[in-house]
Parts: C-alpha cells; structure tokens; sequence
C-alpha cells in the first residue's frame, strides 16, 4: 500500500509541477511577445531618429526613412556640356544616376558662373525629371545665352537631390 500511496503522491505532484510549468510557459511567452513589440517599437523610433534626411513627401509616395539619401553635384565650370535651344536658349541635361535613386527625387538647382549669369532666367525650373537625370532651360533676353558665352563665363549648373535608394 505504501508503494500505491507514494505512486499516487509522485503522480498528483507531478500534474501539479506540470500545471505551474505550463502556467511559466504560458508567462513566458507573453512577456516575449510584450518584449519582442517593445523592441520593435525601438527599432522603429531609432531608425526614424537616426535618419539624418526626413522625407515628408515624394513624387512616388513616401518609404523606409533609412532608404533615404541627400546626393549634391554640380555640372563642373569648365565641364559642362551645354546644347542650343535657340538664338536665346540653352540647355543641359543633368546626369545624376551615381546618387543611386531607385524614385524620382526632389530636385533643387542653382546656376554658377563669373559673368552675366544674373540676366538669366530658367536655372531653378527643372524639367523631365527622372530617378537618373533632369534637364534645365537657360534663357536670356539680351540673346547672350549661347553655349559659347555660358562656356566662357563658366556657367554651370550646382544641384541638391533628395530622394530614396531603396
């Protein structure tokens, strides 16, 4: 009888022990699931803190704030390679592809130059953007943009885009 009573003892604490374990596992498993979306809020505050380039809006619609990226260039004083439009126009075509944009960006511009780049008009209108490139229309009413003066008056485009790279 001793052996039963100590079998039905061994066999009640067991149930017991095997309750409380599955209540801990129970716990257990919440209080993961608590800490597994704590750290994923985390993450998602950090990364959103650590993105040095906030993005409000975009031509395609907003993504991942680590996905975004600031690329500045300029087409170079004695390098750019401007085309005639007409008997008061010019143009260039800007090639930004090594910023690496996957979406078109924003797109900001400015002329540079050593002479009469003032009386121009057009260096902040950026057209046919695309993830890779944009072009610029210069036009001047004293008929003085022509490629030869914007090259020698170094006239070249300086630009700032602002965009994703995933």
């Amino acid at each position: 009888e001793d052996s039963n009573v100590t079998v039905a003892t061994l066999s009640d604490n067991l149930s017991t022990l095997s309750d409380k374990l599955q209540g801990l596992v129970e716990q257990v498993g919440t209080e993961f699931g608590t800490v597994e979306e704590e750290l994923t809020t985390l993450r998602d505050e950090v990364t959103r803190k650590n993105s040095a380039v906030s993005i409000v809006s975009a031509e395609e619609g907003l993504r991942e704030a680590n996905c975004s990226k600031v690329c500045a260039g300029t087409t170079g004083r004695d390098t750019t390679a401007w085309e005639r439009l007409s008997a008061n126009g010019i143009y260039i075509t800007v090639d930004m592809s090594a910023c690496g944009f996957v979406a078109v960006p924003t797109v900001t511009t400015a002329m540079e130059g050593q002479h009469h780049h003032w009386e121009t008009t057009g260096s902040s209108e950026v057209y046919r953007t695309t993830a890779t490139s944009f072009r610029i229309y210069i036009r001047n009413t004293y008929g003085r943009s022509t490629t030869t003066n914007a090259d020698n008056w170094n006239w070249n485009i300086e630009w700032v885009a602002v965009g994703y790279i995933c």
